[in-house]
């Protein structure tokens, strides 16, 4: 086959101006979508027990977008819609181009191509499948056809919404604060649970306010109870009450979490100390109990073996907590004294901590750790407690604290009734009753004092602070999250985007293929057809007359058509039936002398048809 002779623009234009650009940009969309994915793929991320890196999917077989995650899978869904649209109407194009250069190359040779079998072998030809055509083409046709609709449905299916592992800055609003009060439980409108100070109990899974900070050393005798290391027969060296958070909002119609979301949420804090240490002296206690509040357990396990035990505490002073135990003498009915076996002193302060919470069910109210040791300092308080309220507006001044306002001791032994019965519990330790008896005064201080709220990064409290996560989680601003997001970011199947990359790159190699193979001379556009028969150069056998209804297939015998290409000029075209001559008798020569120069266009490119000749089959 002789290709028309053109410059290139002009040969690209006769080619299809819009449907080598649908191949080129369709294939180069579908290369970027899958590449997209696949260049977030983590192969170690589906491993239990391994985290995962930010941003990848945590399902195998399914990968996040590296870019444009957080668009809705609705909007990757009409993305590459409109890019198989354009594919389709590429391939649809290719396959006529192709069709039209295989009928030029027969039409070329010496026994021409069949012209009846050319119309039944068209898209708009009268036939129940194309047998009459050219089947291999039909069947093509057919293919392309089906192949477009399975991909035009199949596509939609592509797009996931994968557990992806982030790390993401939150609004301040996704974490409340509810404001810590002096009762049994939390009554809310939504839920009732006991207040974080009765149920934080030390070296406990669950722990919602307080942190606490243990004693390790062991014992001089006796036998040695441990959990988790921790020594349950010392009282803690420190407690840390932060806020009591909850990211639960409700029915509302976008949750900051879903039911399958689970991860942890870190916050930057302003909170209240209990500082413990050791009272210097030498200490008894008599029937006597002055302004101590006493406890007696029946059975305790301060002491091994395990027997009755008293304990006392008080407010020694504003802030200072006061906590004494003994063993309870064989006879209390009269008078008494029994030395103090120790004395402990908790001292109030504030500091500036940060807080992993665990998420989970929608909510964030547990802080990380057994007993709260999630809690990290940032930054202690250096000045006296009383500056430091006065400087946070907290007190207007310093005289009468303690006394006139900021005084629990008037309602330490209201607090009595609930700490009895911790204290008492046959199971109670050492460790869990000192505890108890200093949430009960950190949370009667906390809730006089301030409520837990969003605190500004430039605000600083208690001076410069050290982030304990900035190397960990660059970047990252309180309060952030750091888990697993479902149903948030768009992705694909990691078979789709190959396939997606596969197509992709098809696509363009058919189009470099079109443009190699060039345009044909003989096309499927009418008008072509249109100016042969105009110009005489048609020559059909009487069975064209079946062809007047428009429903009726093109009869054997109808013709053919034969093209040939003189040396010096541009491709000639003529019709010839086997007998050479016309329905009226007239020969194709006679015609082809008659007939004057004139010229045309094929596919956009210009034809002259000049002197042509009768050629025999």
């Amino acid at each position: 086959m002789t290709p028309v002779k053109s410059p290139r623009p002009r040969r690209l234009q006769m080619l299809g101006t819009v449907s080598l650009p649908a191949l080129l940009i369709g294939g180069i969309i579908l290369i970027l979508v899958g590449v997209n994915a696949l260049s977030n793929y983590g192969p170690t991320s589906n491993r239990g027990g391994i985290e995962p890196e930010f941003g990848k999917s945590r399902v195998s077989g399914q990968l996040a977008f590296k870019i444009g995650r957080e668009w809705s899978v609705q909007t990757w869904i009409a993305v590459t819609g409109v890019t198989f649209g354009l594919l389709s109407f590429g391939f649809a194009e290719t396959y006529m181009h192709i069709f039209d250069a295989w009928c030029s190359r027969q039409a070329q040779r010496g026994n021409g191509l069949d012209y009846a079998r050319y119309l039944n072998s068209q898209a708009r030809a009268p036939v129940l499948y194309g047998l009459r055509g050219f089947p291999a083409f039909v069947t093509l046709r057919y293919t392309i056809v089906a192949m477009g609709i399975a991909a035009s449905v199949g596509y939609k299916f592509a797009f996931v919404t994968p557990d992806i592992w982030v790390r993401e800055n939150l609004d301040p609003d996704v974490v409340t604060f509810r404001r810590h009060r002096m009762s049994m439980i939390t009554n809310d409108s939504s839920f009732s649970e006991p207040e974080p100070w009765i149920s934080d109990f030390p070296l406990y899974d669950i722990s919602r306010s307080f942190a606490h900070f243990y004693q390790y050393a062991q014992p001089s005798d006796g036998e040695l109870e441990y959990s988790s290391d921790a020594n349950t027969t010392l009282p803690p060296n420190m407690l840390v009450m932060v806020g009591h958070a909850s990211c639960d909002h409700g029915e509302t119609p976008d949750p900051p979490f879903t039911q399958k979301e689970r991860g942890a949420i870190f916050t930057r804090e302003l909170a209240l100390i209990a500082n413990g240490s050791v009272a210097e002296g030498t200490f008894n206690m008599t029937e006597d109990k002055g302004d101590w509040q006493r406890i007696e357990a029946p059975y305790s396990r301060f002491f091994y073996p395990p027997q009755k035990a008293i304990i006392e505490y008080r407010i020694s002073e504003f802030a200072e907590l006061q906590i004494q135990w003994a063993k309870a003498p064989n006879d209390t009915s009269g008078t008494w004294e029994v030395p103090v076996v120790h004395r402990s002193r908790y001292i109030m302060n504030a500091g500036m901590f940060s807080v992993k919470r665990y998420v989970g069910t929608q909510n964030c109210r547990n802080i990380a750790g057994a007993g709260g040791t999630g809690v990290i300092a940032r930054a202690i308080n250096n000045e006296p407690f009383e500056n430091f309220l006065q400087k946070r507006n907290v007190i207007g001044s310093k005289k009468g604290l303690g006394r006139d306002y900021l005084n629990i001791t008037k309602s330490m032994p209201e607090y009595n009734v609930w700490l009895e019965p911790l204290i008492k519990t046959r199971d109670t330790t050492l460790l869990a009753a000192v505890s108890a008896i200093v949430r009960a005064a950190m949370a009667a201080y906390k809730m006089d004092m301030w409520s837990t709220t969003y605190i500004e990064e430039d605000d600083m409290p208690c001076g410069e602070e050290r982030d304990p996560y900035s190397d960990l989680y660059p970047g990252a601003k309180s309060p952030f999250y750091v888990g697993s997001r479902v149903g948030k970011y768009s992705g694909c199947y990691t078979t789709a985007a190959i396939v997606f990359i596969v197509l992709g790159c098809f696509a363009i190699l058919v189009g470099i293929f079109r443009v190699w193979l060039g345009p044909p001379v003989l096309t499927s556009w009418m008008g072509q057809h249109v100016y042969l028969a105009r110009t005489e150069a048609i020559s059909l056998s009487e069975e064209m007359s079946s062809l007047a209804s428009g429903y009726q297939v093109a009869k054997r015998d109808l013709g053919r058509i034969r093209l040939s290409t003189q040396k010096g000029e541009e491709t000639g075209a003529m019709l010839k039936h086997d007998n050479g001559t016309d329905s009226e008798g007239q020969s194709t020569k006679e015609r082809g002398e008659e007939a004057v120069e004139e010229t045309g266009e094929v596919n956009g490119g210009i034809t002259r048809v000049e002197n042509v000749g009768l050629m025999d089959r």
